[in-house]
């Protein structure tokens, strides 16, 4: 395909809008699969590199990798399949059981990103577009979709058979599907987090510790840094949290005085909002990932999600333009959903737990007492930690 000239007409048989961890993913499966597609990019490849997002591989993920035949291409070695839960400071430590020889990587979303753009764009020369200003679809009936979007070197048209919307919550592709034909699902849990990323390593196992000051957790970023998140108010902000109060609050909630202070490269906030939006397609659109769906980032799911879409997106797309069979297609709504919710409902559950058993000041004695006894179940009840096991590894 000719890029270059101002004005440009192609034709192509996918165009995936977005370059994240599930446009990425998808793009590099149907070229794995020599089936043409362009992936729309508004940022430049250096930002894509090292943008910080949250998630790690967990095990469904990895299965679905080694089923595309990439998971050695694209991820990392064996990620401990253990959680530290603190209560008030008193350490109990979850390890889940692994009973079908599959286990999580420690490939956090930014390293997948980055070995994905490798893999796609260095090692088999796939077409990712970067700095697009502006798209608009046109996806109307009988006609093949076509894509107006503008870079640099002027406007261009893409006509394909099929369009990807992977550009997360806030993209042009759910935008541009009629309110009417989409129902949203919504719920606001009240609060949101802070994270912060630090220079320093997790040098036990992850932590999601609760307090009657509230929650803070500690996970994994790299060999070096961790980001903790720590509980907070919708209407917090920057001023609102100097780097001394940060690691005030995380002493104090962790319990643990030993922690000291190191560099703080950025803090973000994070409402706490759970969306579904249904269907995820409309005609020759297929939505996929966060422009779909969101979890609160308790349940570490957000990106998982994203890869069960592409995976069946992924396989739907191709049975309809090798075979010309459009049933993946047409069911794709339908097929990924029930995973959806069923995670929804993990995000709401983990969220509940780990933010009630902690203040009482958020829902009450009560509720605070009851998300305790839940936690404890983990380490007493095998039937309750067998079922957060699957969901904890993607199993469920």
């Amino acid at each position: 395909m000719d890029s270059e000239n101002s004005g440009s007409k192609e034709t192509t048989s996918v165009v995936i809008i977005g370059g994240g961890v599930t446009g990425l993913a998808l793009a590099t499966f149907l070229k794995k699969e020599n089936v043409d597609c362009v992936v729309l990019e508004r940022r430049d490849r250096p930002y894509i590199e090292m943008r910080q997002r949250a998630g790690v591989v967990d095990a469904r993920a990895v299965r679905m990798f080694e089923q595309w035949g990439l998971a050695d291409k694209l991820l990392a070695g064996p990620l401990a399949q253990t959680i530290e839960y603190r209560l008030n400071g008193m350490p109990r430590v979850f390890k889940a059981s692994i009973d079908d020889g599959i286990s999580s990587r420690f490939c956090t979303q930014q390293m997948l990103v980055n070995n994905l753009l490798h893999e796609l764009f260095d090692e088999m020369s796939g077409d990712v577009r970067f700095n697009i200003t502006e798209i608009n679809i046109e996806n109307g009936t009988g006609d093949r979709p076509r894509i107006i979007y503008k870079d640099d070197k002027g406007v261009h048209e893409l006509i394909c058979d099929h369009i990807a919307g992977c550009d997360a919550d806030r993209g042009i592709s759910r935008a541009s599907i009629p309110q009417d034909a989409l129902t949203a699902y919504s719920y606001d849990f009240g609060y949101a987090w802070l994270a912060a990323l630090v220079e320093a390593p997790v040098t036990g196992h992850p932590i999601m510790a609760i307090s009657d000051h509230g929650f803070v957790g500690q996970l994994p970023r790299g060999p070096q840094r961790s980001r903790y998140y720590l509980q907070c108010t919708l209407d917090d902000g920057p001023e609102d949290w100097p780097e001394e109060r940060i690691w005030e609050e995380i002493r104090l909630r962790s319990g643990d005085d030993t922690i000291r202070n190191v560099q703080v490269h950025n803090i973000e906030f994070v409402p706490f909002r759970s969306v579904v939006y249904a269907p995820m397609q409309y005609r020759n659109l297929y939505l996929a990932g966060d422009a779909a769906h969101l979890v609160p980032p308790v349940s570490a799911k957000g990106m998982n999600l994203g890869l069960f879409d592409v995976d069946v997106l992924g396989r739907a797309l191709l049975l309809a333009v090798k075979n010309g069979d459009r049933t993946g297609l047409d069911n794709y709504s339908d097929t990924v959903l029930p995973h959806v919710w069923n995670y929804q409902d993990f995000a709401v559950w983990m969220a509940d737990t780990m933010h009630d058993a902690g203040n009482p000041a958020l829902h009450g004695n009560f509720r605070q007492m009851t998300a305790r006894a839940r936690l404890n179940n983990l380490f007493e009840s095998p039937t309750a930690a067998q079922l957060h096991t699957e969901y904890q590894r993607g199993t469920n």
